[in-house]
């Protein structure tokens, strides 16, 4: 992956490259204390990835970004800056990532692993959703959604999860969660969010893997562990198992449903999923109980009646 940097201050500049090429894993195309320098060579270098300053003379990074938009050229940006107060904002432009000064090897890496250019830490593997009843986010067993400045940025990730992994378009996000708010307000509140998603990370020392890009989001469910999405491998692989296998299958489905999908926290969207969920786990609990009751396993198919009558 090709990358340059872009930053009025020498040493800033000089420091970042050190410790880019420190890491590995990604080729410097080129530094520049002027972004005009930059965008009269942005098509010779081509690069996949700009570090970009903010506050510069003659050419501000936001600046930047417009005009490398108009034209027609789209690397992926990181912000490097000494304010914060800019994210919300760099956000809006779809920013890849959003790097506070001074820069720490270990928040580079954090940075490089969203844009798939280092390997993922054992940590980010140990992410674990729950879906079923009670929404909870962990890290080595460990809740991580506390603390939230909103929890609008908990439902995000939940809405993200239940688009099992596609790209939603920001639009569709912002009425879903703000369906009372105008489109510019709700727009607002959903950067607004996700920049909170990243300060969770940056809390918590770990990648929660939502991903956003020119006018719509996703969350990476291959980096995710998630009861929602065993449960849906489950169902599937029992449809193609014989019956002895399939039960058995089901069982392990059975045992990952504990209450209706995202129950303790009354999203207003998820009403059509939740009715979705528990119909296939009726399914299920149904199945389960004709088979255990045709093979003479009768206290099986009792257990499987009372998860039946606690609906």
């Amino acid at each position: 992956m090709r990358a340059v940097i872009v930053d009025d201050e020498y040493y800033a500049m000089q420091g970042l490259k050190m410790e880019l090429e420190d890491i590995g894993g990604i080729e410097i195309a080129g530094i520049f204390e002027d972004c005009s320098k930059l965008l009269a060579q942005i098509k010779e270098i081509q690069p996949d990835i700009i570090f970009l300053d903010i506050e510069m003379p003659q050419m501000t990074g936001f600046q930047l970004v417009d005009k490398l938009m108009d034209s027609g050229c789209a690397p992926k940006i990181v912000f490097v800056t000494a304010f914060s107060h800019y994210a919300v904002t760099a956000f809006e432009i779809n920013a890849i990532d959003y790097i506070v000064k001074p820069v720490t090897k270990n928040r580079l890496i954090k940075t490089l692993e969203k844009i798939g250019s280092f390997p993922a830490t054992d940590k980010e593997a140990a992410l674990q959703i729950n879906c079923f009843r009670h929404f909870s986010i962990q890290v080595n067993g460990k809740d991580i959604n506390s603390g939230w400045r909103t929890r609008k940025a908990e439902e995000l990730i939940a809405f993200l999860i239940s688009e099992k992994g596609s790209y939603v378009s920001k639009d569709k996000i912002a009425e879903a969660l703000w369906p009372e708010q105008s489109r510019e307000s709700a727009m607002s509140n959903l950067y607004l969010a996700y920049y909170y998603i990243k300060k969770q990370e940056e809390k918590y020392g770990v990648r929660i893997p939502v991903e956003s890009e020119r006018g719509k989001m996703r969350i990476n469910m291959e980096l995710i562990v998630c009861d929602m999405l065993e449960f849906d491998k489950l169902i599937e692989s029992a449809n193609n198992a014989s019956a002895g296998q399939r039960a058995v299958t089901l069982e392990k489905a059975a045992e990952l449903y504990r209450g209706l999908l995202f129950e303790d926290s009354y999203y207003t969207w998820v009403v059509t999923i939740q009715s979705n969920y528990e119909y296939r786990y009726i399914e299920l609990l149904n199945y389960l109980i004709d088979y255990h009751l045709e093979n003479g396993e009768k206290q099986k198919a009792v257990y499987y009646e009372e998860k039946m009558n606690q609906l």
